[in-house]
Order: C-alpha cells, then structure tokens, then sequence
C-alpha cells in the first residue's frame, strides 16, 4: 500500500474506480478530468479523488447542491 500523508484525501479512495459506459475500468487515484472551465474558457484539470472529497464534504452541508 502507498504511503499517503494525513491530509492526503486519496488514501479515502484506494479502492474506488472509474467505469466508462463500455466497462472498461480505472483506478480513481490515477485518473484525472480535463475540462474547459466555462467562467475562464481555460482548460482545467482536477483529480477525481478531489472531485470525491469535495462531493463528501458538500454532502452533508450543502444537500442541495451535490446530488
């Protein structure tokens, strides 16, 4: 197992996966989203396992927002 930090969220996500609608499967620790962001039109990327942290933290204090 890969030694994380303690703030490091990817240690949360070890064993979750990314599936795509043909089935073929990624480690989410080792996936990325490339997208242009529509405020800036810049290419942006991010981290899915940042993308289940902030999912997780928004849940409960947010509800309406995350869904």
């Amino acid at each position: 197992m890969t030694e994380y930090s303690s703030h490091d969220w990817r240690k949360n996500t070890d064993n979750a996966i990314v599936s795509d609608s043909k089935g073929n499967k990624l480690s989410v620790n080792d996936s990325i989203v490339l997208f242009k962001n529509p405020k800036t039109l810049k290419e942006e990327e991010v981290d899915v396992s940042r993308l289940i942290r902030v999912f997780c933290n928004n849940k409960e204090s947010n509800r309406r927002s995350v869904k």
